[in-house]
This record gives C-alpha cells, structure tokens and sequence, in this order.
C-alpha cells in the first residue's frame, strides 16, 4: 500500500481502476466522491462522462455526507443506476458515507487510491456489481475488457469475432455492456482477453493471447462440443507462419534484438513469450505493474524500472512512455499507458490472431526506424 502511495507510481491507483470498470457500462452514472483532482484524472485518461462532488476544504473539515447526498439525489433523477467510487480523503475522515443514498438505490465502492493499483480497484468494484452466473444463461462472458488498457475496444472485437467463428455466443462483457444485460445473470463460462482485470465471474477457459489459443479453444470445445475450431486454428496457424517469415526476413540481416519489457503482468509475460518465440530474443527485463510471476518482477517505481531498462542496453521497449523516455536510444512500441509515441484511434487488439501480428508488427516496425535512423545518421553525421 505505501509503495504505491509514495513511490514515484508508473501506474493508476484503485479509485481509478474502480472508475473505469464501472464506466465500462455506459448507462452506470459514476460519481467520483473527492476533490477536483480525483475526478479529472479518471476522466482524462477514460475519455468517458463521469460525475463528482468537487469536496471544498471546508466540506472535508465538516463532513461530505450531505454534498455527497446532494449529487446522488441529483444524478439519480436521470433514472440510471448510479455508482459512488469514494477516494482518499474522504475515507480517512471515516464518515459513514452510506447514509448519504439510504434512500436512494446506488453501489458504494470504496476503493481509495492508497488502498492499492488500479487491478485492485477493479477488484472491488467488480465485487460491488457482481451478477448472478445462470446455469440457463447461453454462451461466453467476455472478460479482460477494461478501459484503462490501451487495447480495449480491438480486444473486444476481435474476441467477439473468433468465438462467432466458433460459434458460441457471447453472454456478458466485463466491463463493455449494458446494466440490463449484466442484470439478466452471467454465463457460467469465461475467456479473457487480458487477464490482469479479471472479473471472477464464472469458470475460466483461458486468456485469447496469441500463444494461449489453442488451449483456451480446446477447453471451449469440452463445454461447447457443437462449435467448430477449424477455422479459427487454421487462422492462426497462417498467422504464425506470416510472423516467423517476416521476423526471419529481419534476422536475415539483423541479430535478435534485446528486449525490455515493462506492462501488466498479463501482457508483459505474453509479449516476452513472443519475442523469445518469434525473434530469439534474449529479455532481461520484464516488470509488471500489477503482481509478480515466473520471470517477471514486480514495479511501480519508474526510477527502479528506468534504471534496470538502461543497464540491458535493449534495442526494444515494450512498454510505455516512461519507459520510452529512460532509454532513448531504444526502438519502442506502446502497450501500456501512458503511450505518448502516437495518436491511437483505431480499435487496434493485443488479443487474439490480430492481436498477435498487432504486437510483431509494431515491434518490427519500430525496429526497421531505428536502424534507419542509425544508418541516417551514420551516413550524415
């Protein structure tokens, strides 16, 4: 809890990761209950209508109870489900903040920014949520789909797209769907395209990265023994085979590049599979932003991180713009904010088939500009 209060944090906090899963429905009204400063930082980096209470000094000092009321009176009169995200100031003065919508139905998450990153405010406001897993209920939940990853919506789509070619439907999306339909009841059935947010909702097949296809299909064809995988394995298997020519086609004529990697813990592991499978490459440095795991550490300390990026010298980052900035003299290709290398605007996956040629092809492109920069530069000094 402190590293991620006082630390130099390179990633969102709780109240943020709690405001972004309930945003992912869009007819939750979500109210941020803190200063000016909590409700524009969601709402700059979500991009999506929130609601606040804007606390003055004096409200703090005397109590927030009734300008909290008075929003919430105010929002629920839109007559759309309404969810209070309490932040860190308010949660310190230990006010009973329920009895400000006693009469008024609204979900209450408290996930204050110091209670931890932003996957374990997502944790909690899934719990506030949680729907009912309906035995009846036809199909697959979609989870993994957040609106703080920079891949959400081609996440989204192209996840909806591969379970069509099988054939199964699509129950719930976690978190890009409708009140009313999360209300109806869950599927008992999950896959994830990005299993650092993950709902608990349901049992799990598996994660929809590139390298975890097969299997996630294969435990899918044991719950849904109608559905035809033929074509989605043979996608990816033309796939694969695009990759390995077009990263041979480099190695041809460059060595396998050193990589460091900095993401999500899901991510970060999945994009350094695919290096060392794809390039051969040698990756010294993977940190995660939310847990630990097998090879990978564990950070938010971008002084910490910058400085093991530097030290490996790496000809590729894949992370973010912190990142990025430590270590200029590397090739780099964004998957996970702050991304300020480019304008992103298109639903562009990291899951699935496109996702996997999305990431090879973004970390060849990156590469073929830096050592044309490095020739320009050798030729025209």
């Amino acid at each position: 809890m402190a590293e991620n209060a006082c630390a130099n944090p390179v990633w969102p906090c709780a109240m943020t990761g709690a405001a972004a899963t309930l945003a992912g429905f869009p007819d939750i009204c979500v109210i941020i209950h803190g200063s000016s400063g909590c409700y524009y930082y969601p709402r700059s980096l979500l991009k999506v209508p929130l609601f606040s209470t804007y606390l003055l000094e004096s409200e703090i000092v005397f109590g927030t109870v009734d300008r909290l009321h008075e929003v919430v009176t105010e929002v629920a009169t839109t007559g759309r489900p309404v969810a209070v995200v309490n932040t860190c100031v308010p949660a310190l003065t230990g006010e009973d903040l329920q009895t400000a919508f006693a009469n008024t139905p609204a979900m209450f998450v408290d996930a204050p920014g110091f209670c931890g990153n932003a996957e374990e405010g997502a944790a909690k406001a899934f719990a506030a949520m949680m729907p009912e897993v309906s035995a009846s209920r036809p199909g697959v939940n979609i989870d993994g789909i957040h609106l703080l990853d920079l891949f959400w919506r081609g996440n989204l789509y192209e996840t909806e797209r591969l379970l069509g070619l099988l054939g199964v439907p699509v129950a719930v999306r976690f978190c890009r769907d409708t009140w009313t339909n999360l209300r109806a009841g869950a599927a008992p059935v999950t896959v994830s395209a990005n299993p650092s947010y993950g709902s608990g909702v349901g049992e799990c097949c598996g994660s929809m990265l590139f390298l975890d296809i097969p299997g996630t299909v294969d435990r899918l064809l044991t719950r849904f023994p109608d559905a035809d995988a033929d074509a989605v394995l043979a996608e990816r298997q033309r796939a694969e085979e695009q990759m390995f020519y077009s990263c041979d086609k480099y190695l041809r004529k460059y060595t396998p590049p050193v990589v460091a990697v900095a993401a999500q813990g899901s991510y970060a592991m999945f994009a350094k599979a695919m290096m060392e499978r794809y390039f051969g490459s040698d990756v010294p440095v993977v940190f995660a932003r939310d847990r630990a795991a097998a090879g990978v550490s564990y950070s938010v300390n971008s002084a910490e991180i910058n400085a093991a990026v530097a030290a490996a010298e790496p000809d590729l980052i894949l992370g973010s713009t912190f990142e990025a900035a430590g270590c200029r003299s590397a090739a780099f290709f964004g998957i996970t904010p702050p991304d300020r290398s480019r304008v992103s605007v298109a639903a562009r996956p990291l899951a699935g088939v496109e996702g996997g040629l999305v990431l090879i092809e973004g970390a060849l492109n990156a590469l073929m500009n830096r050592h044309a920069a490095e020739e320009k530069k050798r030729r025209f000094p």
